[in-house]
């Protein structure tokens, strides 16, 4: 049920509340800062230096320890790949969804949490962050059968109708005599929303269907965030490539390391054999885990359980739900040591 305008006005005046001075000013810094960074006047210098600034001062990277290796990432393809490629997305498209569409397609790491925080602060008038606390918000405003909100991967021109909704949710608030300074304080408030729990959680259906490369992103950010070097698309040996490798240093056992192979759709026999193959190339490989749904994987089990017993004991099998949990728990982990002031202390040891 819709939100009355009554309950809206009491909401967002208790949100102004938890405002204080110091958040809004470094929401106003953060959008000075990419307008800044991003000017015609500065894109074409743009250097290393600036891309690791970058990735620090960006939300959606927080989860990752290892920014180094997100930097690194970003410039693949070199500096001035990257410099041509955002100059492409701000500067040389028609619309929103053509900008979007450009930096999710064009640039290493970027996903759509990512590519609209950066156009949120580019144009914060026009442009809003899509990201999992701003979709939970918009539920609770009635918004699920106008907007994709199940969904973390979004086309252009479902971000360009996700900005006018936000639009339209402004121009409501201005109609109860409450104001949003921008789309940076607007992502907030849906924050806001979230955190309250004005919607009430559904336990989720087992997920069916999911994105193969939406899947390796978290269990990169996984395995970075838990402690350990990830690599991706990582090559065993010859003809053994693995979908994301997580590796660590214990001290008088050398490297282990733990594959993960995503399996969306293709033949199963083409993985497990790729796994037998990563396993023999590559002696630190502790576990050879599957990633998939509850259906795939079962039949993963009855392939693999007549299967050499060795083998058979280095596999290990994960629902692409639990990754979800694991990245969620994960999330809120980092959030509550943020709130302890904790990460600080973390990040400065790192």
């Amino acid at each position: 049920m819709p939100i009355s305008s009554k309950d809206l006005s009491k909401i967002i005046k208790d949100f102004k509340k938890t405002e204080t001075k110091e958040f809004i000013a470094e929401r106003r810094q953060k959008r000075e800062f990419f307008q800044k960074k991003f000017s015609q006047n500065n894109i074409s210098n743009l250097n290393e230096g600036d891309v690791r600034e970058i990735v620090r001062s960006l939300w959606s990277f927080e989860m990752w320890g290892n920014k180094d290796y997100v930097v690194n990432q970003i410039l693949k393809d070199s500096v001035i790949a990257l410099r041509n490629r955002l100059k492409n997305a701000f500067y040389g498209s028609k619309s929103i969804a053509e900008a979007f569409n450009h930096l999710i397609k064009d640039i290493h790491m970027m996903g759509p949490a990512s590519a609209s925080e950066i156009l949120t602060c580019m144009y914060p008038e026009r442009c809003g962050i899509w990201n999992e606390k701003a979709r939970c918000g918009l539920k609770s405003l009635s918004y699920s059968e106008i907007l994709p909100l199940d969904k973390k991967n979004i086309t252009g021109k479902e971000y360009e109708k996700f900005c006018n909704v936000l639009i339209e949710i402004r121009k409501n608030l201005r109609n109860i005599n409450q104001d949003i300074e921008d789309f940076l304080e607007l992502d907030y408030f849906l924050y806001y929303l979230y955190e309250q729990s004005i919607i009430t959680k559904k336990k989720e259906e087992k997920i069916k269907d999911f994105n193969h490369n939406e899947m390796i992103g978290l269990l990169l950010e996984i395995g970075d965030g838990l402690g350990f070097d990830v690599d991706k698309e990582y090559q065993a040996g010859p003809g053994a490539r693995v979908d994301v490798r997580w590796s660590t240093k214990i001290a008088n056992l050398g490297r282990i390391a733990y594959a993960f192979e995503v399996q969306r759709a293709g033949s199963r026999d083409s993985a497990i054999l790729n796994l037998q193959k990563a396993k023999q190339a590559d002696p630190s490989m502790q576990k050879l885990v599957i990633v998939s749904t509850e259906e795939q994987l079962d039949k993963f089990r009855n392939e693999i359980d007549a299967l050499d017993p060795n083998f058979k004991r280095s596999v290990s099998y994960l629902t692409v739900d639990k990754v979800n949990e694991a990245y969620d728990n994960l999330k809120n982990l980092k959030e509550v040591l943020q709130i302890a002031g904790l990460m600080e202390e973390i990040k400065a040891k790192i």
